[in-house]
């Protein structure tokens, strides 16, 4: 039995397509539910994005400028702006009322759905809170025995029948039910993009962000989940991932539901596991989710989601307060965070240093084929293996073409995090008044299913 929450907030697109495929994918599991999770944010959100319009000029309605608004928005702006001539905050705020909040578009598919309740449900959580607080919203008003998991997924995640079913399977070889169960995924793009050079960007960035789940996010859930099921072994530091993460319903209430007292909850949430040596397993198989899709939407995901490592500073200070952990665990966890994040911010340092090398003109021979032989390493080796493992031709000239768009995302991988960093020294916060996330653009991908050793 799976309580799957899907936390929503300017969805409004996606929400028939997302019930389109969960609706009938719970009621395949018997006692099985599906809750999704609206918020008054999304209110306080717009009335604030109002505010930020007054002035605004044609020019300035761009996906770039509020990547928070749909095209659907910016074009009725932009209608506002040349019958006005000028657009206010009044105006704006007009205009944007006449869209529904998510919360209206679930409540009227919902209202749609033969036989919905109780199986499928819809939770307006009413604080200021964000994701994390929308599912533990959800989740406190579930009635559960403590032995079925918690699946917490996006709007635009779609796992197939088969992926729970071969994760139940998973679960059953263990005995007891599992604590965690996380999903690992590939990334892929559609080619959305209007420009070559940017569908073979983010392509390259995908690929990329793939290798990091295969080389390291799976290996270190691996030696975590062994670590913490054997006594007197330090368990490291788990990094779950905040989509395709089953929680058993009694440990979801053991740790306090997600963490809510820090920007994103994903990685803050394998922290907390951590403290408690409680194992995360990762299933020998991954899945496809969606990649972005422009170069606006990569570099605010990639700076989205360095902020989990500048969160671990508070989640040590918060919880050993608590009494959760002890000073040595603390600083073990801290110690492996402050590596996982300085590898990130050094990709592009590094990579764009073996170019140089690799192609400067006084290079010595020695240091030439040691930067090469690294580049290498880094592009070719990974996309040959990957095209072998999913069994699908590769020729010279496709190998070179996919190398070089691994190089680029590389190359710009570390750009996020800088900016992170760089937002933070200058405005002093991290925490902003809209959620740190856009409006979803990307089309959404069917999820297949890989065996990996």
């Amino acid at each position: 039995m799976l309580h799957v929450v899907v936390p929503v907030l300017r969805e409004q697109q996606h929400i028939a397509d997302a019930l389109a495929w969960f609706v009938p994918l719970v009621r395949s599991f018997p006692g099985s539910t599906l809750t999704l999770v609206t918020t008054a944010r999304e209110e306080r959100e717009r009335r604030y994005l109002a505010a930020r319009l007054a002035g605004a000029t044609a020019a300035d309605l761009t996906v770039e400028r509020f990547p928070q608004l749909s095209g659907d928005e910016l074009a009725a702006l932009g209608e506002a702006l040349a019958d006005s001539g000028s657009l206010t905050g009044a105006v704006a705020a007009q205009v944007l009322s006449g869209f529904p909040t998510t919360a209206d578009i679930v409540a009227a598919e919902l209202a749609q759905l033969p036989e919905s309740a109780p199986m499928v449900r819809h939770v307006h959580y009413q604080g200021d809170g964000r994701k994390a607080a929308q599912v533990n919203a959800a989740v406190e008003q579930l009635v559960s025995t403590g032995q079925e998991h918690i699946a917490v997924y996006d709007v635009d995640s779609r796992p197939s029948r088969e992926l729970l079913e071969r994760t139940a399977e998973f679960m059953s070889q263990h005995g007891e039910l599992p604590c965690v169960v996380q999903q690992s995924a590939r990334f892929a793009t559609q080619g959305t993009a209007g420009s070559w050079w940017e569908r073979s960007l983010c392509r390259g960035a995908a690929r990329a962000q793939t290798l990091w789940t295969l080389r390291r996010e799976i290996p270190n859930l691996r030696q975590h989940a062994d670590a913490a099921r054997r006594p007197r072994t330090r368990p490291g530091l788990a990094q779950t991932v905040g989509h395709g993460l089953l929680i058993r319903a009694d440990v979801f209430g053991q740790v306090g539901g997600l963490p809510t007292f820090t920007v994103l909850d994903d990685v803050a949430f394998g922290y907390r596991l951590t403290l408690d040596r409680i194992p995360v397993d990762s299933l020998p198989f991954t899945t496809t989710v969606p990649a972005a899709e422009h170069l606006s939407e990569l570099l605010s995901q990639s700076e989205r989601w360095f902020q989990s490592y500048l969160d671990y500073p508070k989640c040590a200070a918060s919880w050993h307060a608590e009494g959760h952990g002890s000073r040595t665990d603390h600083a073990v966890a801290l110690a492996i965070g402050a590596y996982r994040g300085m590898a990130w911010l050094l990709v592009s340092p590094a990579t764009a240093a073996c170019l140089a090398l690799a192609f400067g003109p006084r290079t010595r021979l020695p240091v030439r084929a040691a930067a090469t032989a690294a580049l290498w390493a880094a592009t070719v080796g990974p996309v040959r293996a990957l095209v072998v493992a999913e069994g699908r031709p590769l020729t010279v000239r496709a190998t070179a073409v996919q190398s070089a768009e691994t190089l680029a995302g590389l190359l710009l991988k570390s750009v996020g995090p800088l900016t992170a960093l760089g937002r933070w020294a200058v405005t002093g916060t991290r925490h902003s008044a809209l959620a740190p996330k856009s409006n979803r653009r990307t089309t959404q991908s069917t999820t297949t299913d890989r065996e990996f050793a």
